[in-house]
């Protein structure tokens, strides 16, 4: 597998970074329509996902539209990856802008902080516009495909002096960051186990695990997390960095770790609904259940997660 991905990576970074912008968004509607067609257990999972958020509120055409719209935003990411490699400075201010005060004031600011925010809209891109402008940014990084493919991706986030953490061992990494009144970056709708410390919360209809790692520190620390997403705006042709939810320093530590893990998760939710079009459908967000949960809920792709607590039905509404 490792060949074909090396091949695809090596044509993509000769090609791409070449492409107008028109251009480069042309391929990657093709890209989407490849992914569309071959790969169906991925438009199964992205139904399935929306199925289980919307049910019967939302229509059969508009749930395509928004299927459509999301894998044409994943193969746009991916060719951002390349594009944005190529004069990058120049790239970034013209196809990217900080869309309020609250996102102006972290990028100027001087103080610890994360930035939490989802597989949606450009997120990658937004992280570089962050570090582009002046404030040191760390992003917890996972390597994914192959070795070539994994070094190009962290070469991408390194653009514009971007520190990466791998994700194996990265609180001292993330600790380290934040001590030196950094500002940590954090994807977090992705599923985790609970051997690795995930906890189950309501989100979007079904429990899902999240990582309580962001909750924790901010509350011990003291620190403020802001809730955003580099979202895509077709009328300007940019990536508009818009913040969802803030939470200052006085509120993490007055807010207990499992409180604001929920409404972090929270947070992420509402993202999604307001831009659903350019959410990452296909990712198996409800990838597990608890002991003692009825797997007739969850998707055909879940499967038992053994080592999490059993689960505990919310208590019923008094009459």
């Amino acid at each position: 597998a490792a060949i074909p991905q090396n091949l695809l990576l090596w044509l993509g970074t000769l090609v791409v970074p070449a492409l107008s912008r028109a251009g480069e968004r042309r391929l990657a509607r093709f890209i989407s329509w490849m992914l569309c067609r071959p790969f169906f257990r991925w438009w199964r999972c992205a139904r399935t996902n929306l199925d289980i958020v919307y049910g019967d509120a939302m229509a059969p055409k508009e749930k395509e539209r928004i299927l459509h719209a999301s894998f044409d935003n994943a193969a746009l990411v991916i060719t951002d990856y390349l594009w944005f490699g190529r004069r990058t400075e120049e790239r970034l201010e013209r196809h990217c802008a900080a869309g309020d005060d609250t996102i102006r004031r972290w990028i100027e600011g001087d103080f610890p902080g994360v930035f939490v925010t989802a597989h949606l809209g450009s997120w990658e891109t937004a992280g570089l516009y962050v570090a582009a402008h002046g404030r040191r940014l760390w992003s917890v990084f996972k390597p994914i495909g192959s070795r070539a493919v994994a070094r190009r991706m962290r070469r991408f986030r390194s653009g514009c002096e971007q520190r990466v953490i791998p994700r194996e061992g990265a609180m001292t990494g993330v600790l380290r960051a934040l001590r030196a009144r950094d500002v940590v970056a954090m994807v977090l709708d992705q599923h985790v186990d609970g051997r690795d410390g995930g906890v189950y919360l309501d989100f979007l209809g079904l429990p899902a695990s999240f990582s309580p790692a962001v909750g924790t520190l901010a509350h011990r620390l003291r620190i403020p997390v802001l809730v955003l997403a580099g979202v895509r705006d077709r009328e300007t042709d940019r990536v508009v960095l818009r913040t969802f939810r803030e939470f200052t320093a006085e509120e993490t530590a007055a807010t207990e770790p499992g409180d604001l893990t929920r409404a972090i998760a929270d947070a992420i939710g509402g993202m999604i609904l307001r831009w659903p079009e350019q959410w990452l459908w296909a990712y198996r967000r409800w990838k597990r259940w608890q002991p003692g949960d009825d797997p007739k809920r969850f998707p055909w792709y879940a499967r038992l997660d053994p080592l999490a607590p059993p689960f505990v039905p919310p208590e019923a509404p008094a009459p």
